[in-house]
């Protein structure tokens, strides 16, 4: 392109600092790693030079570490077996003999999910009886958790009979269904039920959920603080931190 501003100038000049001096004629600047500057050559001849001795993408060329191309090529094949695992046909052969409609394996995958979903936590009773009892860092992390627990629950719960009404065609399917929809039928837990980091499929990930609230409930009967505390069950870790730090202060 053309210089246009002062930042053009200012680049094209940087450019030109760097790469015009004496190490290019003597042949020992590197236009990037492993690609040493070519000789005095004719146009053809340039274009033959970068062919045969440009290396391979890589992030090196970039001046980034070699570990950077981990996480791409990570997203990449997830972003590919998620395609092919779309592309998928959507009926399958059940016991009996027929075959079972995406529509009726959604319907049965969202009424086990429920009839396991918990009922959520009484905050006001929980609240009534952390007043009776001295008040600490950890019963503070307890009652956030629960409220973040049945925030996480009800998002599920109200999701699940929507998704049941629409099936039943007593609401019209929305884009938002739709997509819970997929995401059952692909096991995959929905963008709206991600309230914490998590890489597990929908059928794992509900179990894990179960697993949070069971701790929950024993933390939350009495508040005493249990023996071992599975840090990566909660949904902030950190204020759990906070606490051990703050009561150990007083």
């Amino acid at each position: 392109g053309h210089i246009t501003d002062d930042w053009d100038r200012r680049l094209c000049r940087t450019y030109l600092e760097e790469y015009m001096g004496p190490e290019q004629l003597d042949g020992d600047l590197m236009l990037a790693p492993g690609f040493p500057c070519p000789p005095s050559l004719d146009y053809h001849s340039y274009h033959v030079y970068v062919t045969e001795h440009l290396p391979p993408e890589n992030p090196q060329l970039y001046g980034l570490h070699l570990n950077a191309e981990i996480g791409f090529l990570t997203n990449a094949s997830e972003q590919l077996f998620k395609t092919v695992l779309e592309l998928q046909p959507r009926d399958k052969m059940v016991a009996s003999g027929e075959v079972a409609s995406r529509e009726d394996m959604v319907a049965a995958c969202l009424e086990d999910l429920l009839e396991r979903l918990p009922e959520q936590f009484r905050m006001q009773e929980l609240q009534g009886k952390e007043a009776d009892r001295d008040k600490t860092p950890y019963t503070v992390v307890c009652l956030q958790e629960c409220e973040r627990m049945n925030e996480l629950t009800a998002e599920i719960r109200r999701s699940l009979h929507e998704m049941q009404l629409g099936l039943k065609g007593e609401l019209t399917i929305t884009a938002a269904m739709d997509e819970l929809a997929n995401s059952l039928f692909l096991d995959r837990v929905p963008d709206t039920w991600q309230r914490y980091p998590s890489t597990l499929g929908l059928a794992a990930w509900f179990v894990d959920l179960l697993q949070r609230t069971r701790e929950l409930e024993s933390w939350s009967t009495d508040f005493v603080l249990p023996g071992s505390v599975w840090l990566g069950g909660l949904f902030n870790p950190a204020a759990f931190l906070t606490a051990i730090m703050q009561q150990t202060a007083r």
